[in-house]
């Protein structure tokens, strides 16, 4: 067996991640202001890239950032929504995390970006006996969240704000991303492909059928359709077994972000 191509990460992989990235998870607004940055607003969802302002992918000068929090602020009020940064990547941004430490902005949900050069050993569909009992689990794809799509969420991810989601982000994602079912509602997940790049999100497991090998299969099932040639997925740092089975289908650290809340925020 030979060894995964390897990803080595530099600016212009990471530039082109975060730019992926921005499209693959649509906000309701989005405003591209100068300086770079992407000013966005999911009104209805309350964490993470629908709402959270973007930085620029290069590092900020100090007399900028003052100006910047500024127009974020602004845009919050605006838009209903949390004023809320997410600083990506954090190797670019030391000034910007400084500046929001002395304003006493929270910190919240520290992310791994993780990334995978194609391979064929690991980009193919393995054989896996399903919870039925056939020796393959089905895969259900569609190009849109499906009723059947959105309960199986809500099943592998109990809590989750399903509605809202079907509300916003997804209807943005209708006829340009795959919406996989696996072993009917065991195993769900999307992937958004362009630029020679696929994004996985929101992937999934049942509770009550976790650690049977069903991450894996799904994650490989999603990769085969593809015909990118780098693969990449958010993960919560603190979520080690999933950062240990994506290590193992040969996913690598890209970079790191996490999510900045002005002190006033809610929640």
């Amino acid at each position: 067996m030979t060894s995964s191509p390897t990803i080595r990460t530099d600016p212009s992989l990471i530039r082109r991640l975060e730019a992926h990235a921005v499209d693959a998870w649509p906000a309701t607004v989005s405003e591209r202001v100068d300086g770079g940055w992407v000013l966005r607003a999911t009104p209805g969802l309350d964490r993470g890239r629908s709402n959270h302002a973007l930085p620029p992918c290069r590092p900020l000068w100090a007399g900028e950032i003052a100006g910047a929090i500024e127009r974020v602020e602004a845009f919050a009020v605006r838009h209903a929504i949390h004023t809320g940064i997410q600083v990506s990547p954090l190797s670019l941004h030391g000034t910007l995390m400084s500046e929001l430490d002395r304003r006493g902005w929270e910190t919240r949900w520290p992310v791994q970006v993780l990334a995978a050069a194609r391979s064929p050993e690991r980009w193919s569909a393995p054989a896996l006996q399903s919870t039925s009992g056939s020796t393959s689990p089905a895969v259900e794809r569609a190009d849109r969240a499906t009723p059947e799509w959105l309960a199986a969420w809500a099943r592998c991810e109990p809590g989750r704000d399903v509605e809202a989601h079907a509300q916003t982000v997804f209807p943005r994602l209708a006829g340009r991303a795959t919406f996989a079912r696996m072993d009917g509602d065991a195993a769900v997940g999307i992937a958004v492909e362009g630029d020679g790049l696929v994004g996985l999100f929101c992937l999934a497991v049942d509770p009550a059928l976790r650690r049977a090998g069903l991450g894996t299969a799904l994650v490989r099932a999603l990769l085969a359709d593809s015909g990118a040639s780098v693969a990449y997925l958010q993960v919560e740092e603190r979520n080690a077994p999933a950062v240990a089975l994506y290590e193992r289908l040969g996913f690598a650290e890209a970079y790191r972000y996490c999510h900045r809340i002005a002190p006033s925020a809610p929640g």
